[in-house]
Formats: structure tokens, sequence, C-alpha cells
């Protein structure tokens, strides 16, 4: 499913691995009067991923009406390992192969078109720091998007370089007043999308919609 056609569409049911707690409901997430912000990271050892969490965790006290999840190209294990078993204040949702990532269309790129001038300086840091990458290997770009009740897309943005993403949580609560009418509209309306079914992470690359 290409990013540009989401918006309008439903995500399907499906069950997620945080670092602590396998199966999760997703469906169970989306629920409550206020919509969730879902940002699309590279693995959880990415120099950039690192340094956004980071800053949500900083600012997450600034954020106001939305909830916040992030989603890692890592298993739960592996997070669990690199955080010694410390929960988080937001759900990370951990999906290894990329489930996720192909259904929703995340994009992926080669070479200088990634590599902003904010992501320069975080992988230098990081570089000073020990960490060692590959500037040939395929670069996740970042996809932001903004979902309600029953897995509803109401927006979505794909990152046209590996920091064109929220800020941090005062630049999720920007998105979140700038679609509230739509977001509010949508509520109201029933999506042919929906699935009553629930998935796992690896069924969803099956689903089809009618």
């Amino acid at each position: 499913m290409k990013s540009e056609h989401l918006v309008g569409t439903s995500i399907p049911r499906f069950t997620y691995d945080t670092p602590t707690v396998p199966g999760n409901d997703f469906y169970a997430l989306c629920e409550g009067t206020r919509p969730l912000c879902m940002i699309f990271l590279p693995g959880f050892d990415h120099p950039v991923t690192r340094e956004y969490v980071t800053r949500y965790l900083k600012t997450l006290p600034a954020l106001k009406g939305v909830r916040l999840a992030c989603v890692v190209r890592s298993s739960a294990q592996s997070v669990a390992a690199a955080t010694r078993g410390s929960d988080f204040p937001f759900p990370v949702i951990c999906d290894a192969p990329g489930v996720l990532y192909g259904y929703l269309g995340v994009e992926q790129t080669r070479g200088l078109l990634s590599w902003s001038f904010a992501a320069q300086k975080i992988f230098k840091a990081a570089k000073d720091a020990g960490y060692h990458y590959d500037k040939s290997a395929p670069q996740i770009l970042p996809l932001t998007l903004v979902v309600g009740h029953l897995g509803k897309i109401l927006f979505t943005h794909s990152g046209r370089n590996q920091t064109d993403l929220p800020e941090d949580c005062r630049a999720i609560n920007d998105i979140v007043r700038e679609i509230e009418r739509a977001s509010m509209a949508a509520h109201g309306t029933t999506n042919p999308h929906c699935s009553d079914e629930t998935l796992t992470l690896p069924d969803l690359v099956g689903w089809e919609e009618e």
C-alpha cells in the first residue's frame, strides 16, 4: 500500500510485542478519545532512532491530547537487552521483519538523498562514541502516522530524509492541532476497511483489502 493513499483507510487489527510485553492488541492501543501518533524509525540501535526516542522521552510531559508509539525494526528481545529490561512510558512496537513497514509503504533510500545536515551531525556524534555504520547501506526513511479509533489513519507524512519527522513531543502536538477538526469528523464515520479479525504482525503480509 502506498503511503499517499493511507489517509481514510484503517490498519487491520493485529497483535504486537513490546520489549516487556508480548501479544498486545493494536486496536486496544487505538481506543480512547486521544489519537495515537505512530513514529516509524529504523532499528533500535540506529543513531537516528536513539536520538529521537531520547528527545521524545525528554519532552513527553509536553504531550497534550495525543498519545505516542514508536515502531522499530528490531526484535523485542534485542530492545529488552539494550535497555536491560527497562520499560518505556510509551509503547515501543517491535517489528524486526518489517511487516508493518512493508504494509504501510515505509521507504528506503541509498546515497546522499537521505543525509540531512541534522542526520550527519547525529551520525558523527555516534561515530565519535564508537558506532560503526555503512554509508552505502539502504537507510529507512521515517513515517509519521496519526491514527484514531479502530486503526483509522487520520494523517500521514513520509519523511524525505532520515530526520524528516517530528522534532519532539511539542511538534507532535502541533501536528494533531492541525488535523483536529478532520480527526473529530472521522470518528463519526464507518470505514469499510476496518476488520474485526485479530492478526499477528506476520499475518499482515497476506492481508488484502476487500
